[in-house]
């Protein structure tokens, strides 16, 4: 299987949901077996910061990769429509703290690949380590579970208290198609009244009415869902973007029971582990 980059440069702006400030991105194609690196650009000049897990900075209600002085926030969605397009090789120049949050979907980045384009660029791609056995990982209340299997398969089970959310589920096998139709448009939610909380701890500045689906208990307050079950075809899409900092395509049914960043993150390590795969 060959490696991919996107066909010309895509450019980004928006406002990021933690920070609250503007940052710009933009997408550089890169030559094949190079990876992909988020390249910082602040007033302390430029700094790379390749995509692996060992560059994970914070789980702590969205994924922040950080070496150094070298950071950036909330790159779960971009990576995740990265992963499913299948690009392999990239540059992502990023002017700002954090990665845009848009509408809270997945949308915008995979729609502005998709219209540029997805190309070879060169070398083969690393499938990592096969799978021999199952793996688990059990984190507080999440349980995780990765059985060999040709290709990429991923299912979400979501348990909650709360009966606007309930207990649903989302599964299929990813490949560009199906993720740009059934799980890219699924939005970030939250509940109100964590939102207070949330903000004393630094996070949400930047959060609005536009950019994430808000939660009573029994109803969303400021949107109709896309679908009865956008909360765990979202979560889905999440654990894509986590799982994707392996830095290999995974061959293997990936299940998760009440996933969540940290968990997502902790698992990503146990499969690298299991496949044989160390420098992560």
């Amino acid at each position: 299987m060959g490696r991919h980059t996107v066909a010309r440069r895509i450019e980004f702006a928006g406002i990021g949901l933690h920070s609250g400030q503007p940052c710009r991105v933009s997408l550089v194609p890169r030559r094949p077996g190079t990876g992909i690196t988020f390249r910082i650009r602040d007033d302390r000049g430029g700094r790379d910061l390749p995509v692996r897990l060992d560059h994970v900075a914070s789980a702590d209600r969205r994924t922040a990769l950080g070496a150094g002085l070298a950071r950036v926030d909330t790159v779960e969605h971009l990576l995740a429509a990265l992963a499913a397009a299948e690009i392999d090789d990239l540059d992502i120049e990023v002017d700002g703290p954090e990665i845009p949050i848009f509408d809270g979907s997945f949308t915008p980045f995979t729609v502005a690949v998709a219209e540029a384009g997805v190309v070879p660029s060169g070398g083969t791609v690393n499938m990592g380590g096969r799978l021999e056995s199952a793996v688990e990982l059990v984190d507080g209340d999440a349980r995780y579970r990765a059985e060999p299997r040709a290709d990429l398969f991923l299912e979400v089970e979501l348990v909650y208290a709360e009966p606007v959310i309930g207990r649903q589920s989302a599964a299929g096998a990813v490949n560009p198609e199906w993720f740009a139709r059934e799980i890219a448009p699924a939005r970030t939610f939250g509940f109100l009244h964590e939102v207070s909380a949330l903000r004393e701890r630094g996070l949400l500045a930047g959060a609005s009415e536009e950019c994430a689906i808000v939660l009573a208990e029994d109803r969303p307050l400021n949107t109709t869902l896309r679908w009865p079950n956008e909360f765990a075809r979202h979560k889905l899409g999440d654990l894509l973007g986590d799982i994707s900092l392996l830095g290999f395509r995974p061959r293997a049914r990936i299940s998760a029971s009440r996933p969540s960043h940290r968990g997502n993150i902790a698992f990503a390590r146990t499969l690298a582990a299991a496949c044989g795969h160390t420098e992560v």
